[in-house]
């Protein structure tokens, strides 16, 4: 969705290092997207030094202009993050990798990641704690045709036109990996090489492929992420997709 009255991109800003990157991934994203951006901070019950958020959302604000961003929505709220994501209007949330008490700590991801994802059916963005120019996207799918938002969401949206993309599907021993390149290929119309590896785990899949290829931005589906029942995702195992600093973006 794009154009006038289209619900904007909305930046979760906190108190950890990784909030300027926050900025400008949604900064970067409002404006593939062709909507307007807002920077949000969600003052929970028991946090100290409210006061203070105007003026670190107008710096966070100043900062983007400096960029060339268009000037965003800074809004102030109250209550649990979750909740207030549940109620927010939004386009694509953006939130950092991890918060102000773990950031950091790079065996873990924040702890409120989970909870977001599962409040709101939106995609949003975990940005790393620096922004890099983003070129390659990687769209990650195991070949479940009930499971293809993640390519679905490339292929539409004009957002990702000009970027060079690649395809990896995450395939089982037993899979064939022919008919599941066949079919990523086809729903991005050619626009994508595909590559398939062998893994227990599209985040071991994914660790796999950064070991000798790059990717700028990683897209993939809640469908596939969390395919395998694997519980929270706040635990980082040493090779999987949370070990690699690139932003993810969850469809």
């Amino acid at each position: 969705m794009s154009g006038e009255g289209a619900p904007p991109v909305v930046a979760l800003v906190d108190r950890s290092n990784y909030r300027t990157s926050v900025g400008i991934h949604a900064a970067w994203l409002a404006e593939r997207m062709g909507v307007g951006l807002e920077l949000l901070h969600v003052c929970e019950p028991g946090q100290d030094g409210a006061a203070e958020w105007p003026g670190l959302l107008a710096d966070l604000a100043a900062h983007l202009a400096d960029q060339g961003a268009p000037a965003p929505v800074q809004r102030l709220l109250e209550g649990a993050l979750a909740d207030v994501v549940s109620k927010t209007p939004a386009a694509l949330f953006v939130m950092g990798k991890r918060g102000a008490d773990s950031q950091d700590d790079r065996k873990v991801l924040g702890g409120q990641i989970d909870a977001v994802l599962s409040v709101t059916r939106v995609p949003v963005c975990l940005a790393s704690r620096v922004f890099l120019p983003i070129e390659r996207a990687l769209v990650v799918t195991d070949g479940d045709p009930r499971r293809r938002a993640a390519l679905d969401l490339v292929a539409d949206h004009q957002g990702f036109a000009n970027l060079q993309l690649e395809v990896l599907v995450a395939t089982k021993a037993s899979d064939d990996p022919g008919e599941k390149l066949a079919l990523a290929r086809q729903a991005l119309d050619g626009r994508a090489k595909a590559f398939a590896i062998s893994a227990e785990r599209p985040g071991a899949a994914v660790w796999d492929y950064l070991q000798t290829r790059q990717a700028d931005l990683i897209v993939i589906s809640r469908a596939v992420l969390l395919a395998g029942g694997t519980g929270p995702l706040r635990a980082i195992t040493p090779a999987g997709l949370w070990n690699a600093r690139t932003p993810v973006l969850v469809c």
